[in-house]
């Protein structure tokens, strides 16, 4: 049991640096989700500013409408990531079948998929609205069931952004059609999966104790206290947002990586179909 984990965890490993390695072989690409992720604390920054302005009014219909922005500003910022995650996936699949990829090309398709992107936030809105209500009505039983419904979920929805790109369905097709191809590629999906998640988690951790280092080292006081409190505060974003950045990009390819075995039967360079093979067989689907 124990060296079938280990074997695992080495294979997610390997196939973890293979997607990074693609990203680092076109580091344009590294700027989709960096973008992304600014527009995203911007467009946010527009609704949430007045939101708590709003929300500290004592009156019903102000802090209503400070509830009503901070939706639309969370709905909004998500909505910006999203996008350029799809076309962070279309330029890696230009990438990976040998082209150069092309970033305006790649936003071109994301734009193409406005209406699709948008419908599936809705979707990925409400099931997290659902797990929240269960977490923190359900005691500890409900966080156990909450926990391991998001896990599930990040596992049938692991192809979703591949399958808006390259299919362009609406968000119940892409939720029915990622889940039918987790079935088919399930072992592969949770060993990338886990480890994609164990390594950015890990940077993005070591990140936020950096963070609270340098904070513990402001309130000490103290000018060479401060002055490393504030280094290392900055030290700790810049690897916390760092940590996002390639779990977020090495997820994409490896995405992309696994939807285009499944789908198209064919493993793209640098990944082997031994690496995407798993436990079944790839399965020819509908053509893209």
């Amino acid at each position: 049991m124990s060296s079938l984990l280990f074997a695992r965890i080495r294979q997610g490993l390997s196939l973890t640096r293979k997607a990074w390695g693609v990203i680092r072989s076109h580091p344009a690409l590294v700027k989709l989700p960096i973008t992304g992720g600014i527009l995203g604390l911007l467009v946010f920054a527009v609704f949430g500013v007045p939101a708590v302005f709003l929300l500290n009014v004592d009156n019903l219909w102000p802090v209503v409408g400070g509830f009503a922005l901070l939706l639309i500003g969370v709905y909004l910022a998500e909505f910006v990531v999203v996008f350029y995650q799809v076309a962070l996936v279309a330029g890696a699949d230009q990438l990976l079948r040998g082209e150069p990829p092309d970033i305006v090309s790649a936003k071109r398709l994301a734009r193409k998929r406005l209406g699709p992107i948008a419908g599936w936030l809705v979707v990925s809105f409400l099931v997290g609205f659902a797990l929240g209500a269960v977490s923190e009505r359900g005691g500890v039983l409900g966080r156990m069931s909450a926990a391991m419904g998001a896990a599930i979920w990040s596992l049938v929805t692991f192809l979703v952004l591949p399958i808006l790109a390259f299919e362009g369905t609406g968000p119940v097709s892409a939720l029915k059609r990622s889940t039918a191809l987790f079935r088919q590629r399930w072992g592969q999906q949770i060993t990338g999966n886990a480890v994609i998640g164990g390594v950015s988690g890990l940077i993005v951790l070591l990140g936020i104790v950096a963070v609270a280092g340098g904070v513990c080292l402001v309130i000490a006081g103290g000018a060479v206290a401060i002055a490393l409190g504030v280094v290392l505060i900055l030290v700790g974003v810049i690897v916390t947002i760092g940590g996002g950045v390639f779990g977020g990009a090495t997820r994409g390819v490896f995405g992309v990586a696994l939807y285009r075995f499944v789908v198209d039967n064919r493993a793209l360079e640098p990944f082997t179909a031994a690496d995407l093979a798993g436990v079944a067989r790839p399965a020819t689907a509908r053509q893209t």
